[in-house]
């Protein structure tokens, strides 16, 4: 056993180490950097180029989108599998075949295949595209009805656009990674509408004119699902930390949802014609409304009934979204790590607690937009320290991050800058046991990996 331990942490060093190697800017580099993954597809042997792959790519909610899929399509009696990125505490997180992660010996034995390959074509790629490919040589051997595979970044030029899908799942379009993917909304949604191949059919959630411009662009086959089901309504259960999202669907259409644009909210909920389905997410947030509705269109084009829809969402525990990690104190854990994410934390957060019951605990990436993120989060009356995550790629020490935030002309003076996570986290909670302030909620969020630091200091 630790003879096996020993090997998955040399061959997983191994490809952490070339999380940086060629760095792909310009168009060019972008599509000779494709055609090179192409040929380690081919050399490979195209693992699962003829399964039922539902392709998932946006800024936000991608992994929530395929947790809700493998959950449904898992409890409709499918053999499903997943691979999504990153992850928290260990590497096998990143590739499940029913619910279940690849084993050490799985990963050992795939890397090295792949990187045999490499060595002997005298190729070079990342660790994002290693595990990439670890991941469909592994789904072929377990042979799934259907596999959910995120897009890492971007999506046009992403690792995982090698394969063919059968549907193109989009959640939204933000400001995020605007180096590597672009300066405006247009060329970011340009990039992520490049997972659609063939014309096949794109499901997205949002009213972007930018995104739905884009999406028209590559394929006449698509749907909204915020406008097919635009009577719907999501609320949160405060109590339970859950969110109960409401459908509206007409009885009388061969097309569930199919409802003109041009009806309005109020006339949609009263038609007698219409349906009134109600779904319990075991995710806290109504933005989740938005990634659960591409799920339940997708679960819906499969014959999928809203019993067992119910049935799969009641399994979902999904690591760092929104995450209850301790009651006392109360210590939630969030993963959000961009202007849009953040915006919607402090959104769920308003529904619970006061501005000045809030003590954030958070770091986050030197490739991030700093100044915006803390622009959102200073506008709150929120306690905040910075730690940091020095050791990890494009990780910030708190210090780098003070100056970051002075060098935007944003005042530093009621922040608190400690590196040390644990030292931060206690300092909070000796604050929320004081009886003379509000304090009543830690919140830990910034970043996967400051979830993951944090977390494994109570392993």
């Amino acid at each position: 056993m630790k003879k096996d331990k020993t090997k998955i942490n040399e061959i997983l060093e191994k490809i952490f180490n070339m999380r940086t190697i060629n760095k792909r800017i310009t168009k060019k580099s972008l599509n000779q950097n494709n055609e090179k993954l192409k040929k380690i597809y081919e050399l490979l042997g195209k693992p699962c180029e003829n399964k039922k792959i539902i392709h998932i790519a946006g800024t936000n909610g991608k992994g929530s989108t395929a947790t809700f899929l493998e959950n449904i399509f898992f409890a409709a009696g499918y053999s499903v599998a997943k691979f999504t990125s990153p992850h928290i505490l260990r590497f096998n997180e990143r590739i499940l075949v029913n619910k279940e992660m690849i084993s050490d010996e799985d990963v050992v034995k795939y890397c090295e295949i792949v990187m045999n390959i490499l060595e002997e074509n005298g190729l070079q790629i990342n660790f994002f595209e290693i595990a990439t490919f670890v991941a469909l040589l592994y789904f072929k051997e377990k042979n799934p009805d259907f596999i959910f595979l995120e897009t890492g970044l971007g999506g046009r030029y992403d690792a995982t656009n090698i394969v063919k899908s059968t549907i193109a799942a989009i959640t939204n379009v933000s400001f995020d990674h605007v180096a590597l993917l672009g300066n405006s909304l247009y060329e970011i949604a340009d990039r992520k509408v490049g997972i659609i191949k063939n014309r096949q059919l794109c499901i997205y959630a949002q009213n972007l004119a930018e995104l739905e411009e884009a999406v028209k662009r590559e394929t006449d086959n698509s749907v909204n699902v915020l406008e097919k089901y635009k009577g719907f309504q999501a609320e949160l259960d405060n109590q339970n930390y859950k969110t109960i999202v409401k459908i509206v669907e007409n009885k009388n259409s061969k097309e569930s949802g199919n409802i003109k644009k041009s009806e309005n909210i109020e006339k949609i909920n009263n038609n007698k014609n219409n349906l009134k389905k109600t779904f319990i997410l075991p995710l806290f947030g109504k933005f989740q409304a938005n990634n659960f509705l591409i799920a339940y269109e997708i679960a819906k084009i499969y014959g999928i009934n809203d019993k067992i829809i119910q049935k799969g969402l009641d399994e979902i525990s999904l690591a760092g979204r929104f995450e209850i990690f301790s009651k006392n104190p109360a210590t939630i854990l969030d993963v959000a790590h961009n202007d849009d994410s953040v915006k919607v934390l402090t959104e769920n957060l308003n529904e619970l607690f006061k501005d000045d019951e809030v003590i954030f605990v958070l770091s986050v990436l030197g490739t991030k937009d700093i100044a915006n993120i803390f622009k959102r989060i200073l506008e709150k009356n929120y306690k905040i320290f910075i730690t940091s995550l020095k050791e990890v790629i494009y990780g910030l020490s708190a210090e780098e991050i003070k100056k970051n935030l002075e060098n935007s002309n944003i005042s530093t003076k009621n922040i608190i800058f400690e590196d040390d996570i644990l030292q931060a986290y206690n300092q909070a909670k000796k604050m929320i046991l004081k009886n003379d302030n509000s304090y009543k909620v830690i919140v830990v969020c910034g970043s996967f990996y400051e979830i993951a630091k944090f977390k494994k200091l109570f392993l």
